[in-house]
């Protein structure tokens, strides 16, 4: 009986355990990270009066007969299940989901406690730590490297307060953007790059003469000209680009194919006068003769020419000068040609140049096919039909220029069946100036050749000797200028030698020009100077020669045409455009009008007289784009890069190919091959028929800010891979620039961090930038439940818990960090209370045993009474 006494005292003693274990649990319900524990009951030895027995033949074996002494609790076990995470507005607050605990110490890291509260701060020094002053223990930044070796021992994290990140220098561009290459580009776009008028050179002190520091070739896309605008910005000059590739002012694309053009003519293709018929007044302009006796006899002529490849014939029906104008007239649709009748008997061919496309219909090319002819004193290649009076003449005042998908250098010869082929704006602009000056007839005579080349270069080459050195060139030519106008002003003076006084002072500039473009080439002096001697003696020759008209492109990409007077080979122009057709033939297909062309060059339409003013072109433009950043130098300066592409050309394959400029503002530079701004360099990109970029240069540039930073910064340019697609494109889309950015950075000084799910503290400094700082580190053990609390919401490892093992957040088997975040108390409150329930009835229970068993044993005490 005594048994079961003492056996209600060891279950009143384990159920007050019982009770300590969950009124604890229900004390921390609103303790941080806190995992409740669970009392297990066991019960105590048994005494054993019989112990169990085998069978025995026919007696059956028995059970032990046993007696238990109570209970006991023989552990408590800590329950890890996760617990609800809230949110906070403290950013150093961390949660962990899933398995894993915190680290802090409070002796630097030689005795490391474990805790699953996240309640972290900055102290004063900056040490992150728990509300007891451990410090938190990771991984922290690398100062020489800037990375966080999470493989490393782990230490005190200390993030200082007024920390400062040193500026960083740009190493690098991103660019990931679209550069349009349809045919409608709207208004993305730039005009063509300038032109002056001087070929192969760029005249900077406007001379006329190209100096040898001025010679440059105008499609040469290495050798970069510029000009400052109203900006100050450098811009591209002097280039030519592809026609094919150009857009009109509202973004439409010109769409040049293979030998599609256009006609310019300088000047009305007119004729000298033809005499034709009687010159009596009475009787003026018929065919017939007047007799001794005053009569008029009529008589009717035969007419059979061919003007521009149409056969005229009448036979014995031309009676007058009327009758000839009316026949060639009638054929006016097919050749462009009118014939106008002045002072009676005076016939004019003219064609304006100003209708239809086809080469049929430009100029003026008259055949007299046979019949009564003669020769001309003068001139024996002309043939002259000695009844109408009609002359066998050429008069051409327009070309065709056609475009050329390959670089070509246009022909030029009195010859309008040969196309002038041009593939650049600068081949257009050269050939038509060309033109203009020496190949147009403007008087009319039927050739643009001298009828005394051969006297007049005589002369010229007695006027003018080759000087002795280079220096003797300027004061070389005044001489010659000077001696030849002595000659030319004497009373016996030939024609020849006055020519050539007039050539000499009109080629001044040509022939010092000629000079240095010789001296260019690799000519030595003597060589150079008889080479320009012979050029200009050849321009001398062009009797219809007009060395004032110049052709440029001016900012607004206008061709710009000028008729300036200098009293010397002054011509008035009349300019008329038309486009070019062709028909179709047994091997070429027919080439149809590029009217947008046409429309576009129109505008220098109409007369130009000597020192009138300038006429100009619509604009021509190029679909371009351009994205600007800020690249940081080694102080943390910043400095704008500006980079712009421009649609110059296709490729062989059907891709195009693109400008680039870049540019820095000054005193920085990026130029340092010695020619040029030293803020501006050039490239160029290739793109594939796919769009993709399949080439580029420069890769980078070198940056020298000129500010006391560090010289010589190198910035690679990053454009995409050809084909992921990933950087620079080119489809038939709208340019845009989706992103562009750079790595460098300005100083800056930390003022927040937070925290990922990795663990990793990012601080943010007042530059802008982010960076990890340091990585929380993370311990998870092979049985959780053995370890140890030693208050203050810390564990401590034991000898049954396991070795921690120790890694990042989120990796293995450990658990995220959740940020702003903090892990409440597992302790469930409905099973706490109700496990209260439990406890007092079993504790009830036991207090029962012990009354129970005492009143048996007063039962039994008053036996003896």
């Amino acid at each position: 009986m005594m048994r079961s006494l003492w056996s209600g005292v060891t279950g009143l003693q384990a159920h007050q355990i019982a009770m300590d274990v969950e009124g604890n649990n229900i004390s921390n319900v609103n303790t941080v990270g806190f995992k409740y524990s669970r009392a297990n009951f066991a019960d105590i030895l048994s005494q054993t009066p019989r112990i169990a027995t085998a069978p025995q033949g026919e007696l059956g074996g028995q059970n032990p007969m046993q007696i238990g002494l109570g209970t006991s609790i023989n552990s408590t076990t800590r329950i890890f299940s996760q617990g609800t995470l809230q949110s906070t507005d403290k950013n150093t607050d961390l949660a962990l989901q899933g398995d894993g605990f915190f680290i802090v110490s409070a002796d630097g890291g030689k005795t490391k406690l474990y805790t699953r509260n996240g309640d972290f701060l900055r102290d004063r020094n900056g040490n992150f730590v728990n509300n007891s002053g451990y410090i938190v223990q990771g991984w922290t930044r690398d100062e020489d490297t800037n990375n966080i070796d999470a493989t490393g021992p782990i230490k005190n994290i200390v993030i200082r307060e007024g920390l400062t990140t040193p500026a960083r220098a740009s190493t690098v561009i991103n660019v990931k953007a679209n550069l349009d290459s349809g045919n409608s580009i709207g208004n993305r776009s730039t005009p063509i790059y300038s032109l002056d008028d001087v070929a192969n050179g760029r005249d900077y002190d406007n001379d006329g003469v190209l100096d040898a520091i001025e010679i440059h070739q105008e499609n040469d896309v290495n050798s970069n000209q510029f000009y400052t605008n109203g900006k100050n910005e450098q811009v591209l000059t002097e280039r030519g680009v592809d026609m094919g590739v150009l857009f009109d002012e509202v973004g439409n694309g010109i769409a040049l194919r293979e030998d599609q053009g256009i006609w310019v003519s300088y000047a009305n293709a007119e004729t000298s006068k033809f005499t034709l018929g009687s010159n009596d007044p009475a009787f003026i302009g018929r065919y017939g003769q007047v007799g001794a006796n005053g009569v008029f006899t009529a008589q009717a002529v035969n007419l059979d020419i061919t003007l521009n490849g149409v056969q005229i014939q009448s036979t014995g029906a031309i009676q007058s000068i009327t009758d000839v104008a009316a026949k060639i007239n009638e054929q006016y649709d097919k050749t462009g040609v009118r014939a106008e009748i002045s002072e009676g008997n005076r016939l004019t061919l003219i064609n304006r140049n100003n209708s239809n496309t086809t080469e049929q219909s430009k100029n003026i090319h008259l055949t007299i096919n046979g019949g009564d002819t003669t020769g001309l004193a003068n001139n024996t290649d002309v043939k002259t039909d000695a009844v109408t009076g009609v002359k066998t003449l050429d008069v051409i005042t327009a070309y065709q220029y056609t475009y050329s998908t390959t670089s070509i250098t246009a022909v030029h010869s009195y010859n309008d069946k040969i196309p002038r082929q041009i593939n650049t704006t600068e081949d257009l602009r050269r050939a038509m100036q060309e033109d203009a000056r020496k190949y147009v007839d403007y008087d009319g005579d039927g050739g643009n050749v001298r009828l005394d080349a051969a006297a007049v270069k005589t002369a010229l080459e007695n006027a003018l000797q080759v000087p002795a050195t280079e220096a003797d060139l300027a004061t070389g030519i005044e001489t010659a200028i000077t001696n030849a106008q002595n000659t030319a002003n004497q009373a016996n003076a030939t024609n020849a030698q006055k020519q050539a006084a007039q050539a000499l002072s009109a080629f001044k500039e040509e022939y010092l020009s000629a000079y240095y473009r010789n001296v260019n080439a690799g000519d030595n002096h003597n060589d150079a100077a008889t080479k320009a001697r012979d050029y200009i003696v050849n321009l001398a020759s062009f009797d219809d020669y007009n060395n004032g008209v110049t052709f440029k492109v001016n900012t607004k990409g206008q061709f710009e045409l000028a008729n300036p007077a200098d009293g010397v080979m002054d011509k008035a122009l009349y300019i008329s455009v038309t486009g070019r057709t062709t028909p179709a033939s047994a091997n070429t297909a027919a080439i149809n009008e590029n009217v947008r062309l046409t429309t576009m060059m129109s505008s220098l339409e109409g007369s130009l007289s000597p020192g009138q003013a300038i006429r100009t072109s619509s604009s021509f433009m190029m679909s371009s784009h351009g994205s600007t950043i800020e690249i940081h130098d080694s102080l943390g300066s910043k400095h704008t890069v500006n980079i712009k592409w421009a649609k110059v050309g296709t490729t062989n394959d059907g891709g195009t190919e693109w400008n680039m400029v870049i540019q820095v503002p000054e005193p920085a530079e990026i130029n340092f091959s010695g020619e040029g701004p030293r803020n501006v360099i050039t490239g160029s990109l290739r793109f594939g028929p796919n769009g993709a970029l399949a080439s580029f240069n420069p890769a980078g540039f070198t940056f020298t800010a000129n500010n006391g930073s560090q010289a010589g910064q190198s910035v690679q340019l990053n454009f995409g891979l050809n084909t992921d697609f990933n950087g620079l494109t080119s489809f038939d889309k709208d340019s845009n620039t989706e992103y562009i950015n750079q790595d460098g950075y300005e100083g800056g000084t930390l003022k927040d961090i937070k925290v990922d799910e990795t663990g990793t503290i990012i601080g943010a400094f007042t530059n802008g930038q982010s960076f990890g700082l340091a990585k929380v580190a993370v311990a998870t053990f092979t049985n959780n439940e053995g370890l140890q609390a030693e208050g203050g919401n810390v564990f401590s490892q034991t000898a049954n818990s396991g070795e921690a093992v120790v890694g990042v957040a989120g990796s293995g088997n450990k658990g995220s960090i959740a940020a702003a975040k903090l892990e409440q108390s597992n302790v469930d409150l409905s099973r706490a209370l109700t496990q209260l329930i439990v406890v007092q009835r079993g504790f009830q229970a036991n207090s029962k045993t012990i009354t129970t068993s005492d009143e048996m044993l007063n039962t039994l005490l008053q036996l003896k009474n």
